[in-house]
């Protein structure tokens, strides 16, 4: 008699009962691989995913009953930030910080060059704790290969690079998970920087309050270039460094989308040392504090914007926005009111600042 036959011999109440487990033994197998596949990487735990797919589908009905248990982080709800405290960000966790008196960041003879080509010669920098520094030069001027060097992902020829505190660091062409959500990708950050729990959910809730994402729940791969951009900076500061270091965090951006970058820059002074590099004079004069100028391998300038309009620009050069009717002849009335040397322009002091600087040279 063969298994067939010995099932059929079988009461028909037991035949029920033994189809009824075979169909919620599939249907849990079947369900449990639905939820292994909408679950994101970062949330599945314990072993990757295929490992637990193998599991659900060799080991019966234990195995999706496993996976449920424990395989996932479930209370999902907080990847949206409604598990955060009421009123809690990241900038008020740096609110009881006391000053240092050390510097943040200091360049020491510095020196890098690449065959026959010097990008750096003896470059000496110190930036001061909680200032919004901008670190300014034209494209190839060697910015990049300054930040990568202070970050340790590249080598120097000589000098020393000197970080009092942690950083955060946003590289000049950030790289995410296309398929993540802007939640998920932070809430992988925060678990690399070893938060977890009730914590975890509160640094990711927070640091999409920052960055304006919170009611963006597409995959990055969707996103603006400003909205990365934001993202990153999220990313960056989702550990409250003392030090965030920005490889121009505008480059290439829409005047929207570099205006809410600034703002996050400028919301951090006082709170934490921003030190970004930029060859925008507009975004420096926005939100730095303090500036240095970098070329010819070297630097050629550093201090305090006003500081360095006094030493290279115009000190009494006024530069004023206003409007005027259609038409009006701005420089001719200007002129006639007794304002003398009037040129109308949309430059500013510290592009004049910068030129003499830089000598008309690279």
């Amino acid at each position: 008699m063969n298994s067939l036959d010995e099932l059929r011999d079988l009461p028909p109440g037991l035949l029920w009962v033994l189809g009824a487990l075979v169909a919620v033994q599939l249907l849990l197998i079947i369900g449990a691989l639905v939820v292994l596949a909408r679950t994101s990487r970062e949330r599945v735990k314990l072993l990757p995913k295929v490992a637990w797919a193998l599991i659900i589908l060799l080991t019966n009905g234990i195995g999706p009953i496993i996976f449920l248990a424990v395989g996932r982080e479930w209370g999902g709800r907080r990847d949206d930030g409604l598990g955060a405290r009421p009123g809690s960000t990241l900038l008020a966790r740096y609110s009881d910080r006391a000053p240092s008196s050390c510097p943040a960041i200091e360049f020491d003879g510095v020196r890098k060059s690449y065959g026959d080509h010097v990008v750096l010669d003896d470059v000496a920098l110190t930036v001061p704790h909680g200032s919004v520094f901008g670190f300014l030069g034209p494209n190839g001027s060697g910015k990049t290969t300054a930040l990568r060097i202070l970050m340790g992902l590249s080598r120097a020829d000589a000098g020393v690079v000197k970080l009092d505190g942690k950083v955060g660091y946003l590289p000049d062409v950030p790289a995410f998970d296309p398929w993540l959500t802007p939640a998920e990708y932070l809430r992988l950050s925060a678990r690399l920087e070893g938060f977890g729990g009730d914590e975890l959910d509160e640094r990711v809730a927070e640091a999409l309050e920052v960055s304006g994402l919170q009611a963006v729940h597409r995959p990055i791969s969707g996103l603006s270039r400003g909205m990365r951009q934001r993202l990153g900076i999220a990313q960056a500061l989702i550990a409250t460094p003392g030090i965030v270091v920005l490889d121009e965090p505008t480059s290439a951006l829409d005047p929207i989308a570099r205006r809410e970058v600034l703002d996050v820059i400028a919301s951090l002074r006082g709170r934490a040392t921003v030190f970004f590099s930029t060859h925008s004079m507009a975004d420096v004069e926005a939100v730095c504090d303090r500036a240095a100028f970098l070329g010819r391998g070297g630097i050629l300038a550093a201090g305090t914007l006003p500081e360095l309009v006094a030493r290279f620009g115009d000190p009494g050069r006024v530069t004023a926005t206003f409007r005027a009717p259609a038409g009006t002849d701005v420089k001719g009335a200007l002129a006639g009111a007794g304002f003398d040397d009037v040129r109308v322009t949309s430059g500013g002091a510290l592009d004049d600042a910068f030129a003499t600087a830089m000598g008309g040279t690279r």
